[in-house]
């Protein structure tokens, strides 16, 4: 008999509000995937000026120092859970620890507080937020103003573009939908002058929404004339219409496609966004360790039609 691998959410953790936020989060997520999870600090390497003026006992003690506050945090925490939770502490820059840690641990999410301005040097959680979700292996959820549903999420927003990973995108949303018997809205955004008769976009809207009915899942289409409001922005105002709980973007723009809710987009919408995003590099949407259904306690997808979506 396999013994099923346990699902690791990881979280950086740098002690300020965005990390501690991202922590009471993680503990909602972690639940229904029944995993564990993993607190991350890092302590950035000292530069060359500091290293003069500090001896080697400072540097160890400031990093047992680092480790028992951590310890702390953890301890504190299992208080209130019964999930499982675990610290590391490692040196270096904190964007290539934590890449480097995701990808040991085979985590299925990173968890982090959305991108603002930082309140300490030492905190690193927000300012390289958005570096971290470019380079992740797995989704990455972003948490914002508004905080995780204790029953999951109800509305989850799907922005539809002509990339090859709709496919993906649309499977994975189905997945959650499924799991937290949630709606899901599709929306996109035509370019100024096109043709909505022969538009591609208007044609994968079309076909996703096919297959989340097939699914069984409840959903609604909603397409826009881009006008000189941001594309982001328009999204925003649409998740706000449909109460939307959850956004799932994309993070990589695909070369020579123009109609594409990613790159700056992308960035705008972690900025801006106050409901938990979920960001999926290339690299994570096509890695199979990290598709939904393969960490959840059930299978989830039965429309064998789907690959549709490719064309």
């Amino acid at each position: 008999m396999s013994v099923k691998k346990k699902s690791v959410v990881l979280v950086p953790y740098d002690f300020g509000p965005k990390s501690q936020s991202a922590l009471e989060e993680a503990k909602k997520v972690t639940k229904y995937l029944n995993g564990e999870i993993y607190l991350l600090t890092v302590v950035r390497r000292p530069d060359f000026l500091t290293q003069l003026f500090r001896s080697e006992k400072e540097h160890r003690q400031n990093i047992r120092a680092v480790q028992n506050k951590l310890k702390e945090v953890v301890e504190k925490t299992r208080e209130t859970t019964d999930i499982k939770i675990h610290y590391i502490v490692e040196e270096g820059s904190p964007i290539e620890v934590i890449i480097e840690q995701a990808e040991l641990l085979s985590a299925q999410y990173i968890v982090m507080g959305k991108m603002d301005k930082t309140v300490s040097e030492f905190h690193f959680v927000g300012p390289l937020t958005t570096s971290v979700v470019a380079s992740a292996p797995c989704p990455v959820i972003t948490v914002g103003t508004n905080q995780i549903k204790e029953e999951g999420f109800s509305n989850i927003v799907l922005p539809i573009d002509l990339t090859k990973s709709t496919l993906e995108k649309v499977i994975k949303a189905v997945s959650w939908a499924k799991y937290y018997k949630s709606t899901i809205h599709l929306v996109g955004v035509l370019r100024k002058g096109a043709n909505i008769a022969t538009s591609r976009l208007v044609m994968k809207m079309e076909k996703a929404k096919w297959i989340v009915e097939q699914e069984g899942v409840d959903v609604t289409a909603q397409t826009y004339i881009d006008s000189d409001e941001p594309i982001d922005e328009i999204i925003i105002r649409h998740v706000e219409q449909v109460n939307g709980d959850l956004l799932m973007i994309m993070t990589h723009q695909e070369l020579g496609v123009n109609d594409t809710y990613i790159g700056a987009v992308a960035q705008n919408l972690l900025k801006k966004s106050d409901v938990p995003t979920v960001s999926f590099t290339t690299k994570a949407i096509s890695h199979n360790d990290y598709f939904v259904s393969n960490f959840l306690p059930f299978e989830l997808l039965s429309v064998k039609e789907s690959k549709i979506l490719k064309k």
